[in-house]
């Protein structure tokens, strides 16, 4: 017959106490230090947030069209938008979002982006519906988007998130893709 493993002893127990989280349980950690913040478009974090989706949006999409200048491109959000910013524990950057009128009663989310070492752990997810419910609370009805076919992470993000993909008001580029989804204001 064979031998009985030993008994835990409590020096066991608590050396089993010590071991490390699993990984779902600090991914949860991570994302509870992550916050969202409106900020002045203008303001130092929401020039780097920018600068770091024109840089991608460059190196995936080649998108040239877009200015490379973050200071211009955020000069639009100063009057007329929201500009919101994930940051982390440390005050790091890590994603990023603008919000901004198109016609009475419809907003355009524009400018989506998070970090992307941080993608698949729900920053975008969390900033997307910061955005929605500051379109609500603002009295939208509608809330547009448009995205690259290369950018498939946001894609996938849009669609389970209640987007419906719809034909463009004007002509755009093939690899453009457009969506809206009504708010629950």
């Amino acid at each position: 017959m064979g031998e009985q493993p030993p008994l835990p002893t409590r020096r066991t127990r608590r050396t089993d106490a010590l071991r490390p989280a699993p990984p779902a349980v600090i991914k949860v950690l991570d994302m509870a230090s992550v916050r969202i913040t409106a900020l002045d478009p203008m303001d130092p974090m929401a020039l780097q947030a920018m600068s770091s989706f024109l840089n991608e949006m460059v190196e995936r999409v080649d998108a040239n069209a877009l200015t490379s200048d973050p200071a211009d491109e955020n000069e639009g959000y100063v009057a007329a938008g929201i500009f919101l910013v994930a940051m982390d524990e440390r005050d790091n950057v890590v994603g990023c979002g603008a919000l901004e009128e198109v016609e009475e009663g419809i907003a355009q989310i524009r400018r989506m982006w998070v970090n992307p070492v941080l993608r698949g752990q729900g920053i975008g997810r969390r900033l997307l519906s910061a955005l929605e419910g500051a379109a609500a609370v603002t009295g939208y009805e509608l809330i547009r988007l448009e995205v690259y076919d290369e950018l498939s992470e946001a894609i996938l993000l849009y669609e389970t998130s209640g987007y419906v993909r719809v034909e463009p008001d004007e002509a755009a580029p093939p690899d453009l893709r457009f969506y809206e989804r009504r708010t629950f204001a």
